[in-house]
């Protein structure tokens, strides 16, 4: 995240700059994009005459240039694979194969350019040229010893490299326990890995170790630093804040009905909702959201700390917070009857839910009830006895609340959002931290009357900010490549010729009808499922590229700055321009030059939090369904390989049918057709099919479930 200019850092911020650009770029444009000052213009000139002589550049004018037009060049991150090839991903979130002979030594995670080398639709490939950026400088692995020598085998598969260690870095540590390695040479050619132990995790297989490991291998934080303890000393308390709204001046709404409706388990309270009905009909609505920017003051520790872990993380058994206890579960959070500071949001709608009018400012208030999404749901289906209200004259207003939020749904997926609500999973543990239930989770009219709120108020902000000309960090997605889109049809035409039908070509326009044809079709999961792995990963940007899920042409996130950095920012930036109508020039350059930096830390440290959660759901899961050993289960065929079948039950759980247990026939892997046929009987199971399971093996400890296929009667 340091902003130096060094000669690495810039030339990683010109192929950067240029990655995807079909037009050349002038050096007095990447001067100014650079945000560098004139006196290293020379520095500038000099590196890109460098990268034009290897072969990096090329030049389009006496002082413009270009990426190489063939072959293209690409940036992007590694994504590595246990069997030794790699696949780069773009920012736009296409994929190129790598064979492990054109890695060059680069490894999983780390970001490089790449050099396409042919290939076509799915399968275009390239070499890399040039490692940008190391992924991770420390690795969680196994201590070996082959003779005279030690070496750490990763226990990440993707990082294929064995790193040779000196006998001095050992310390106590012994073969066959879990080190950390912090890596100082990576292979080049026949030269391998080298490195040293900077860390002994201890023996595997006990608690202690399997926490560390999972914490590692995700980059998961760690208690926060002294300096951030240090700096909560000083933080004014609760008694303060009245008289702190008081000389701030802000907007006192403490009158006002707001209440946070979450779920049962949820510690932390970034957003509260209002509703006022207005004269001669229509709506007020009020998002409330926690101004943690008055608590974490930019450069200070906390906001470093913030800055480097990026996102609060979600794990079955606990919560890996963004910012301290002391702030995400009390300061900030919109914790009822207690006063807070907020940035409030008021929007006026017509009854059909058209926005005509709002407002930003800063505001004292103070939240009447903490709903959970199960008591507004029982209000709303007329069953409100079940969980009654503390105060039940806020019951008109959730029913106002349901009016307004199907209105606001109407109205974005008639412009073209995606109705994709992914089901989830909801894992019940008990006292212990023992799974006890594990149910699919689907979603209501109180999660989605909070969803379609939070969304409009995002939208609300990143129209504001844009309108005033604002740096801002925007939540980005991209259209889905016209490959993913083919290889999507021809799955879904197998699975039903009627679901693609005159879709021909699948265009990204048809995916909102695709999803509308398949509604009540026995395979309408999986057709969500499918959609959703051929659309790119949406992430952060210093861009405005528009949403294409959302169907939106300006969009940031800024309801969740307790857990989100980028809404944290999002918030200065908002808050800044409100209290002075406009950026200083020299404020407006330093957020340009800091905003791409934040947006693509943010988008990493989200996608690690999403593997780490995803994995930790994945051995609840694993461990709730060893008590489930031999019993019987329907499921749905949700992945067909060349090594077998993953099969998802009703309950979200997927495991494996191993091919080799397949022992009734002599199955053969048919690509093109996304099954697998018994050479003998030809009995085929595609994507989709139904089928039944028993449970025969399950491995707490990886995540990983074994099932047998079984004859049942219907």
């Amino acid at each position: 995240m340091s902003t130096k200019n060094s000669p690495a850092q810039i030339r990683e911020e010109i192929l950067r700059l240029l990655s995807g650009k079909r037009r050349s770029i002038s050096l007095k444009h990447l001067l100014r994009a650079l945000n560098l000052p004139r006196n290293q213009r020379k520095l500038l000139a000099r590196e890109l005459e460098k990268m034009v002589q290897e072969g990096l550049l090329e030049r389009t004018g006496r002082k413009s240039y270009s990426l190489p037009g063939r072959p293209g060049y690409i940036t992007g991150t590694i994504q590595g694979h246990r069997r030794g090839f790699a696949f780069l991903r773009s920012e736009s979130g296409e994929e190129f194969y790598i064979n492990p002979r054109h890695l060059h030594g680069a490894v999983h995670r780390d970001q490089v350019v790449i050099r396409l080398t042919g290939g076509r639709g799915r399968r275009r490939e390239g070499e890399v040229i040039n490692i940008l950026k190391r992924g991770q400088a420390s690795l969680v692995g196994t201590l070996y010893q082959a003779g005279s020598r030690f070496y750490v085998l990763p226990d990440d598969r993707r990082v294929a490299a064995e790193i040779l260690v000196s006998r001095r870095t050992l310390g106590s540590a012994r073969p066959g326990d879990k080190v950390v390695v912090e890596v100082q040479q990576w292979s080049r050619g026949r030269q391998p890995s080298r490195g040293r132990i900077v860390e002994l995790i201890g023996p595997p297989g006990t608690p202690a170790t399997e926490e560390k490991l999972f914490r590692y291998k995700h980059n998961l934080p760690g208690d926060f630093p002294e300096a951030v303890k240090q700096a909560l000393e000083l933080l004014p308390g609760e008694e303060e804040i009245e008289a702190i709204a008081v000389a701030e001046q802000r907007r006192d709404l403490r009158q006002m009905p707001l209440v946070t409706i979450d779920d049962e388990q949820a510690r932390d309270f970034d957003d509260a909702v209002s509703l006022e009905l207005l004269d001669g009909g229509g709506y007020r609505l009020g998002v409330h959201i926690a101004d943690v920017s008055h608590y974490v003051r930019r450069g200070s520790a906390l906001d470093r700390e913030s800055l480097d872990r990026g996102t609060s993380v979600y794990l079955p058994d606990q919560v890996i917070h963004m910012l301290p206890p002391l702030l995400s579960e009390k300061l900030c959070s919109l914790q009822a009857g207690r006063d807070r500071l907020a940035l409030s949001v008021l929007m006026d709608l017509s009854p059909a839910g058209e926005l005509f009018h709002y407002e930003i400012f800063p505001s004292l208030i103070r939240v009447r009830e903490r709903l959970s999404y199960r008591q507004v749901e029982a209000q709303l289906e007329g069953r409100g006895e079940e969980y009654p209200l503390a105060h039940p004259e806020l019951a008109p207003m959730l029913e106002q609340m349901d009016l307004l939020a199907a209105e606001l749904r109407r109205r974005r997926l008639e412009r073209g959002a995606l109705d994709l609500d992914i089901p989830e999973a909801r894992i019940e543990l008990d006292q212990e931290g023992r799974p006890v239930s594990v149910e699919r989770r689907l979603q209501g009219r109180s999660e989605s009357l909070i969803e379609e709120f939070m969304l409009l108020c995002n939208e609300v902000v990143a129209s504001c900010c844009t309108e005033a000309g604002l740096p801002l960090i925007y939540r980005v997605h991209s259209v889905p490549q016209e490959e993913k889109l083919a290889s999507l049809q021809q799955i879904l035409a197998l699975l039903d010729r009627e679901l693609v039908g005159d879709m021909q070509p699948l265009l990204p326009r048809h995916l909102k009808k695709l999803l509308e044809r398949s509604r009540g079709h026995s395979a309408e999961p999986l057709v969500r499922y499918l959609i959703l792995r051929s659309l790119p990963q949406a992430r952060y940007s210093a861009q405005n590229e528009g949403h294409f899920g959302l169907a939106s042409s300006c969009y940031c996130h800024f309801t969740a700055p307790i857990r989100r950095y980028p809404d944290l920012e999002v918030h200065r930036i908002l808050k800044e321009y409100l209290a002075q109508g406009e950026l200083t020039p020299r404020r407006r350059a330093f957020l340009e030059k800091r905003l791409p930096l934040v947006a693509e830390h943010a988008s990493e440290r989200e996608r690690a939090a999403m593997e780490a959660e995803r994995e930790a759901a994945d051995r609840k899961k694993a461990e709730y369904m060893e008590s489930k050993l031999g019993e019987v289960f329907p499921g749905l065929v949700s992945g067909v390989t060349n090594f077998g079948l993953f099969v998802e039950l009703e309950n979200t759980v997927e495991g494996m049918v191993p091919l080799s247990d397949l022992e009734d026939d002599y199955y053969v892997y048919h690509e093109k057709l996304a099954a697998l046929i018994g050479e003998r009987t030809r009995r085929t199971y595609r994507l989709g099919d139904a089928v039944w399971v028993q449970v025969v093996r399950v491995n707490p400890a990886e995540g990983n479930i074994t099932f047998a296929l079984v004859e049942q009667e219907s």
